[in-house]
């Protein structure tokens, strides 16, 4: 799609949901910030950090020798989990609608790969996946918004700033950058270090993996539900640095949901992947599987207290309100160690197509029953990118402390 054509439909969607004027009026005071926070952040880098090497990093991957290719077996399964996943989604319970801010970015950014399912044109799904990391359907998602980025005047500047920014932070809490890992998967982006393509979303992802696994590190054979899980480089990492994971499953929408499994089908040739339609939607160590990726609304298949951790990044507080509280509901009910999740606090008002509003619940009012739940810490947000200026944003820590459950849903 073009630049052009994109954004009319974007200026068109603002408008008919009643927010172009809010959504401009962001846009420009962003330009003018992130302008001056980028150039200055530059100046103040090491030799080294000016000198990372993106333009390796950005150039085009697929005709490399380590280029990993689709498996036209994944392929057909990824088409058959999609088509079962839409099969069912239209009789799901009415608050996983996709409604909101997602319900805008599937009808502007999702229109190629849809059709590539729907048709089950393997050829083409498979042109887009080996690309799937600059791609118009994975903005928003930690792919192709980089790939955007550095096209554009002072892109190189910007992604050395928010690169070493990371770095930082990972390097802050004890992380041994040696072991940072990402595969030759999609025609990834980034910084070539070592011979690997590092973005700053993996450097991100490592960060809140080392988390994850400190909180796990006396529970074997422990297992993690991501909720929303975007292209799966939360998920990678996590499972890279800790052998002693079992279970880490994925609920995403049906159309995120074929990316992260093409990427985790590629990324794992050595584990058991299950697709929606495969097997049961459970993470009892009895399943025989070691990743697992389904559609959102499935998620209420868990059973009760078979999840150790649950963890969310940035969808929560951008989803339609009655969605994050069913989800909030969900994890009351099924977790029994661990709820981390990272939001903002920002109030979205959307105008659906059929006149209704959605609403969203910022992450500060997304908390559990504290009878179920303590606290354990709220903190500022630490991964904010220079656009991020105006999304005030926290990460959040609950553990479970009582297994009754007893509580009104529509009390949160």
């Amino acid at each position: 799609m073009k630049r052009s054509s994109y954004y009319y439909l974007k200026i068109k969607t603002a408008w008919s949901s009643g927010n172009l004027w809010q959504k401009s009026r962001i846009f420009l005071t962003t330009m003018i910030r992130r302008f001056f926070e980028v150039s200055i952040g530059y100046m103040r880098l090491s030799k080294a950090d000016r000198c990372l090497n993106i333009k390796g990093g950005f150039t085009d991957h697929r005709q490399e020798e380590y280029h990993q290719q689709s498996n036209p077996e994944h392929l057909r399964r990824i088409v058959s989990a999609y088509k079962a996943a839409k099969l069912v989604q239209g009789q799901a319970a009415l608050p996983f609608e996709i409604r909101g801010l997602w319900a805008e970015l599937i009808s502007i950014n999702f229109k190629k790969l849809i059709v590539a399912l729907e048709n089950e044109n393997l050829d083409e799904l498979s042109c887009i996946l080996e690309n799937i990391f600059r791609e118009p359907c994975t903005i928003g998602i930690g792919g192709y918004d980089d790939y955007r980025r550095y096209r554009k005047p002072f892109g190189g500047l910007y992604i050395k700033y928010v690169w070493s920014k990371y770095r930082d932070f990972l390097c802050s809490i004890d992380f041994n950058m040696e072991k940072i890992d990402f595969p030759h998967v999609g025609n990834p982006t980034g910084s070539l270090i070592k011979g690997k393509v590092i973005s700053g979303e993996t450097l991100r992802h490592a960060y809140h993996a080392f988390e994850m696994n400190m909180l796990l590190n006396d529970t074997p054979q422990a297992n993690i539900v991501e909720i929303g899980g975007g292209m799966g480089g939360q998920a990678y990492q996590t499972l890279h640095m800790n052998e002693q994971i079992s279970k880490y499953i994925v609920f995403d929408i049906p159309e995120v949901a074929a990316i992260s499994s093409y990427f985790l089908l590629s990324s794992f040739p050595n584990k058991k992947v299950r697709l929606f339609g495969e097997g049961l939607i459970s993470a009892d160590a009895s399943e025989e599987y070691d990743v697992a990726v389904f559609p959102h609304f499935s998620i209420n298949q868990l059973s009760d207290s078979s999840v150790d951790l649950f963890y969310n990044s940035c969808s929560f507080s951008e989803m339609d309100g009655d969605t994050s509280k069913e989800y909030l509901s969900i994890i009351q009910r099924v977790c029994c160690k661990y709820f981390m999740h990272d939001n903002h606090d920002n109030v979205f008002e959307l105008k659906n197509p059929d006149g209704s509003i959605s609403l969203n619940v910022i992450g500060s009012k997304l908390t559990p029953d504290p009878t179920l739940f303590k606290r354990v810490f709220k903190k500022p947000r630490v991964h904010g990118l220079p656009e991020d200026w105006s999304f005030i944003g926290f990460e959040y820590l609950y553990e479970r402390i009582s297994k009754k459950i007893d509580y009104k849903k529509d009390s949160i």
